[in-house]
């Protein structure tokens, strides 16, 4: 296996950028700690346009109403490399709840309820900054550790029948990690832990609707998720290489709550813990060019709901990409297609119901070793 693949870090040329369904909660791209390991200084720059068609009927109306907001993300990273220490950083978008479900109603809400959508209109991003480092002990062990800081940006909104919610807040999470590799068959077995956090400066007003002046509550909070995820590859064949990754979301002890206040209803979400599950191949086919495919689980929790964040009963993802080297220069390109879970969301008289839904994603990667 000596010839396997100068692909060594390629494994997953869309991991980052063209994620369309993750572990969770409000979850949208994951600490990619994948660039650290390319020799040398290196630098990368992907964006991905992420088209969500998620319908659903309303109080088993026949008219389908797009309930899910499309997205772009966009993700930079950099890093460089000082005696045994490999130094990273990365900007990313690490949450988003984008919904349009107020923009449901059916002619004659609200004077008549069952023409009116529970489900709720939101806006609200969170964008992360990782400092990251890495150390070899050895030429097979390496620990990885550095801080995540999840920022809201701006005031996320949230609009409901039951109120309207802004919200803000920041928090700094610690990451830690352990490596072990044997390069001459491009292997790689990666542990990476983020904890629990509080979002501790975490604040909401709250108002009987978007046209009235919002005011603060007490009592509010949002929690990060402890999130743990075990990433491999290793070539089995020559320039073939196989990976995959074992991602988990403690998102029951990761809720937002916003008590009543301001003529609005307080609001609390009912996130459940979520494990997902990837594997992929990657080809090299010349010194320039390279391909990849991959599959990805995740089971939902159940094709029941009563909390209307709830979007879809788990999902599968079918990924491909390509990658080809120009210089010291890597351009990579890659698509997803997400089948959702049917579920039907119902509560205090209203309901959602979600079937044959699909979300895709293009996403593209430049990379530059200097």
């Amino acid at each position: 296996m000596n010839k396997i693949i100068r692909v060594y870090v390629f494994s997953i040329i869309i991991m980052l950028f063209a994620q369309s369904a993750n572990s969770g909660g409000w979850e949208a791209s994951t600490a990619d700690t994948s660039f650290l390991y390319n020799q040398g200084n290196y630098a990368e720059i992907g964006s991905a346009q992420i088209t969500y068609d998620i319908t659903a009927n309303i109080q088993g109306q026949t008219d389908q109403k797009k309930m899910a907001k499309n997205q772009t993300r966009t993700a930079i990273a950099a890093k460089f490399q000082y005696g045994g220490f490999d130094f990273g950083i990365a900007s990313y978008m690490s949450g988003a709840i984008q919904l349009d479900g107020q923009a449901a109603h059916a002619t004659g809400c609200p004077g008549t309820p069952a023409n009116c959508s529970a489900v709720p209109s939101a806006d609200v991003t969170l964008n992360s900054l990782a400092l990251l480092s890495r150390y070899k002990f050895n030429n097979s062990i390496s620990l990885i550790g550095g801080i995540n800081r999840y920022a809201i940006a701006g005031t996320g909104t949230v609009t409901s029948l039951r109120g309207h919610y802004e919200v803000t807040g920041d928090q700094i999470v610690p990451i830690v990690g352990l490596a072990y590799e044997m390069r001459d068959i491009a292997m790689r077995v990666e542990l990476v832990i983020e904890p629990n956090t509080n979002i501790s400066n975490f604040t909401a007003k709250t108002s009987a609707n978007s046209s009235t002046t919002t005011a603060a509550v007490a009592g509010e909070s949002m929690k990060i998720p402890q999130t743990t995820a075990l990433n491999f590859q290793s070539g089995v064949a020559s320039n073939t290489l196989i990976y995959g990754t074992i991602r988990q979301g403690s998102w029951t002890d990761a809720q937002i709550s916003i008590p009543a206040g301001n003529s609005a209803e307080a609001i609390t979400s009912a996130f459940s813990n979520k494990t997902s599950y990837s594997v992929g191949v990657a080809q090299k086919f010349s010194e320039q060019f390279s391909t990849t495919f991959s599959y990805k689980t995740e089971a939902g929790s159940g094709s029941t709901s009563t909390d209307f964040f709830t979007l879809s009963d788990g999902s599968q993802t079918y990924s491909v990409g390509a990658r080809y080297a120009l210089g010291n220069m890597m351009l990579s390109a890659g698509y997803s297609y997400t089948v959702l879970g049917d579920v039907t969301v119902s509560a205090g008289g209203a309901s959602a119901t979600y079937a044959n839904n699909t979300i895709s994603a293009f996403g593209a990667k430049v990379g530059i070793t200097f």
